[in-house]
């Protein structure tokens, strides 16, 4: 049964055009990004991504724990994200926006989905527990 409501959803500028994801214990640094080499980076429990900087507009982002009733047409990418703490936060650099939700214990794979792979105005994170 696909959930008919997100878990997280918003609307908002995103003043340096990245959102970060993880697990709300972690202290992994994702500085390391190179957002002119790739559109997203992994460092320990901790995922940082490019969308529309604040300049152009808005964001809208959706967090789902299963498919999406109306999927957006790109996959940015998917990755595994360890979760030891069960919980997960979605935040900008700044921290204006910060939303923290039940997550999957252990680890999750997340699929970002995007409406366009350049500059994201609208993105929808697939939240589902790794195989195994």
């Amino acid at each position: 049964m696909v959930a008919s409501i997100p878990l997280v959803a918003f609307l908002a500028k995103i003043e340096h055009g990245c959102l970060i994801l993880r697990d709300a214990g972690s202290d992994s640094d994702v500085s390391g990004w190179d957002p002119t080499s790739s559109s997203w980076y992994r460092e320990g429990s901790s995922l940082i991504f490019s969308v529309q900087p604040g300049v152009d507009g808005p964001v809208e982002c959706e967090v789902w724990k299963s498919a999406s009733p109306v999927m957006l047409p790109e996959k940015l990418f998917e990755a595994s994200l360890p979760c030891p703490s069960g919980w997960l936060v979605l935040h900008d650099a700044n921290d204006h926006v910060r939303m923290q939700f039940l997550g999957l214990r252990d680890s999750v794979i997340c699929s970002v989905m995007v409406d366009d792979p350049q500059f994201p105005s609208k993105v929808q994170i697939l939240l589902g527990a790794e195989d195994g």
